[in-house]
């Protein structure tokens, strides 16, 4: 078995970046499209010991651990799509002023402001994937990523388990790429002193990035160390049964939160609109539009749309219930985390970015604690949740694109 992760095992530098007793905190973020439906989504109590209703009754088991907020807001640009913004600006929460990328107001995401400050320490910085398995490219980036390094530039996702797996355990190949960064090192040393001083100044910034990756191997080559032996097989490939999907790249960032080879994960369930057939198998016998259903009237799309959303919420209860069930220190991996799962609509039929319902679990070392349901009615932008989130896993930053302030509720 893979050794557990230990205290000693940390980098002296990572202690600013962990929780109580030095442990690292961890953040994983699950994106669903197309809203929810709203009927069977938002219960009728607050607080804890909130009902359930039919979309959300597979949380009867980790219910002490989770808080469903409701009624947040964010700002839709006009001039781009809908659903275009929904997952790309999703983690930004960018105001209308933000529009450095063709009109839309994406810019640098949660996770990735997260990753800089959680990540100095691990081989990964941050993981970002996706289990958009459709082939058909139908819709463009802004439709898939929801992780996002800056305006403009989306963050690569990988979809297939194997190459997840492969990245994370597969040998952190540093014998070549070690040898190649010497050479660099080497003749960049010989070169400096006949460089001028505006020369040298560049070719500094460029031996820091050098050394950055040299230091990123090494962090590799140290997890690998660490792990004796894997407790699952590499994956085939993309598994055809979409649950087992899911859980496959669950079990993997888990295990990677275990290990501490990464510390901050974005999960694109699925990507938005993108009207293609999708197979849920075990929940219905044929397979279903999702985005199509939304923009459906009828009983029988609403109850569909149901069971989707009742698919990806025990989804949600799998991953809190996996994190739980890890050991660290005196709690759980859990304990020492938050995972957030949201959409960037509402309602998907009618394409509102008002009463956003978002699943939070995890304690982040103590910052935070499970409140049931907080619902807001519209008094607090989704930023507030962001800035709140970003503060508990140590960020300075005092506002976060449109916020407000820090959810004390959630304190």
């Amino acid at each position: 078995m893979a050794l557990p992760w230990l205290e000693a095992m940390m980098p002296r530098g990572a202690r600013a970046a962990g929780g109580a007793g030095g442990r690292p905190l961890r953040a994983a973020f699950l994106y669903t499209p197309n809203g929810y439906n709203q009927a069977t989504f938002l219960p009728k109590l607050t607080g804890m010991g909130f009902d359930l209703p039919a979309a959300l009754e597979p949380l009867a088991g980790v219910q002490d651990e989770v808080t469903l907020i409701t009624g947040l807001d964010r700002v839709f640009v006009g001039g781009t799509g809908v659903h275009a913004q929904c997952g790309s600006c999703w983690m930004s929460s960018s105001p209308p002023s933000e529009t450095l990328d063709g009109g839309f107001p994406t810019n640098t995401t949660l996770d990735q402001l997260m990753a800089r400050e959680l990540g100095r320490d691990t081989a990964l910085p941050s993981l970002e994937l996706s289990c958009n398995d459709f082939t058909d490219n139908k819709e463009t980036r802004y439709y898939e990523c929801v992780s996002w390094v800056g305006p403009g530039y989306a963050a690569n996702t990988e979809k297939n388990p194997r190459a997840v797996f492969r990245r994370l355990f597969g040998g952190a190949g540093g014998g070549s790429a070690r040898s190649v960064l010497d050479v660099i090192l080497a003749d960049a040393k010989q070169l400096n002193s006949r460089l001028g001083r505006s020369d040298q100044v560049k070719m500094e910034e460029y031996l820091e990035s050098v050394r950055a990756t040299e230091r990123r191997i090494q962090l590799a080559e140290n997890a690998a160390g660490r792990l004796k032996k894997i407790p699952f097989p590499e994956p085939a490939g993309i598994p055809e049964d979409r649950g087992e999907y899911l859980r496959l790249m669950a079990e993997l960032f888990v295990f990677a939160f275990q290990q501490d080879l990464t510390r901050v994960v974005s999960l694109m369930v699925d990507p938005e609109r993108w009207d293609s057939p999708r197979y849920y198998h075990g929940v219905f016998e044929k397979p279903q539009n999702h985005h199509v259903l939304t923009h459906t009237k009828s009983a029988e799309a609403k109850a569909a749309i149901m069971k989707i959303d009742r698919f990806h919420v025990q989804f949600f209860a799998e991953v809190v219930a996996r994190m739980k069930a890890v050991p660290e220190g005196e709690g759980s991996l859990l304990d020492n985390a938050t995972v957030c799962m949201g959409s960037g609509i509402s309602d998907g039929g009618d394409h509102k970015y008002s009463n956003l319902q978002v699943l939070l679990a995890g304690r982040a070392a103590g910052a935070l604690a499970p409140r049931g349901h907080l619902r807001y009615d519209g008094e607090r932008p989704l930023a507030d949740l962001w800035l709140t989130l970003g503060r508990a896993a140590g960020l300075k930053q005092e506002t976060f694109a449109d916020s407000k302030g820090v959810l004390r509720e959630l304190a």
